[in-house]
């Protein structure tokens, strides 16, 4: 899938939705969240990926001294350890 095509097809979406819960469209960046949820998804639980970007969101709120970077890394390290690799051999 090509984000950045989409990002723009879902644009007026997202300043739609950003501007309806009091959030500048500007601080969405889709292909950031997508990348933390790909991850989740497959090196953990794909149904764990929509609460990793919840948790990712809530992070930011009551962090704002760290980058999205630092708060990515936090939660991808909270994915145990050999969890993909159990998915990998079914």
């Amino acid at each position: 899938m090509n984000l950045t095509r989409v990002e723009r097809e879902w644009a007026p979406w997202i300043e739609k939705l950003a501007s309806s819960v009091g959030v500048e469209p500007e601080l969405v960046d889709v292909t950031f969240i997508h990348s933390l949820t790909q991850v989740v998804a497959h090196e953990f639980e794909r149904p764990m990926a929509p609460v990793a970007a919840y948790v990712f969101g809530l992070a930011m709120a009551a962090h704002p001294e760290l980058t999205p970077e630092e708060v990515r890394a936090a939660i991808v390290g909270a994915i145990p350890a050999g969890a993909g690799t159990a998915k990998a051999g079914e």
